[in-house]
C-alpha cells in the first residue's frame, strides 16, 4: 500500500507551505486524486490522522476531490470516459471501438487548496 507515503508526502508539502505563510495550524487540505492515478482515495482517508499526527495537520479535514479519467482515442480523435469504457478490463473507444488512447486527465495526485486556522 503506496498511500501512506503519498500522505506524508501530501503533509510535507502543506507543511512546507504553512511554514512559507506563517500559518500555525492547518483546517483542511484539499486533494485532487485521478481515477487513473493507482492511488486509493479511501486509503487516503484512513491513514491520514495517523500521518499528521504531531503535524500543522494534525485535526485538519483532509478533502478528496475524484478526477475522471479522460482519454482521446488516436483513431477518432474523439475524447470519452475510459472508466466507463472498459469491455473485459481493457478500455474501447465508444465510437470507433478502437483501444488506442492518450490520457488527458485523472492521473493527478496534487494539493489543490489549504484552509489556515486563525489563532
Amino acid at each position: 500500500m503506496h498511500e501512506m507515503g503519498v500522505v506524508l508526502n501530501i503533509i510535507k508539502t502543506a507543511e512546507r507551505l504553512a511554514v512559507e505563510n506563517n500559518a500555525p495550524k492547518l483546517g483542511y487540505v484539499t486533494v485532487q486524486v485521478g481515477e487513473l492515478s493507482g492511488v486509493v482515495p479511501g486509503y487516503l482517508s484512513n491513514l491520514w490522522p495517523m500521518g499528521a499526527e504531531g503535524t500543522v495537520c494534525e485535526g485538519a479535514e483532509l478533502i478528496i476531490e475524484t478526477v475522471r479519467g479522460i482519454v482521446r482515442c488516436l483513431s477518432c480523435e474523439k475524447e470519452y470516459h475510459i472508466m466507463d469504457n472498459l469491455v473485459k478490463d481493457a478500455p474501447v473507444c465508444p465510437h470507433c471501438q478502437r483501444e488506442r488512447f492518450a490520457v488527458l486527465t485523472g492521473r493527478e495526485v496534487m494539493i489543490t487548496e489549504i484552509g489556515v486556522l486563525e489563532q
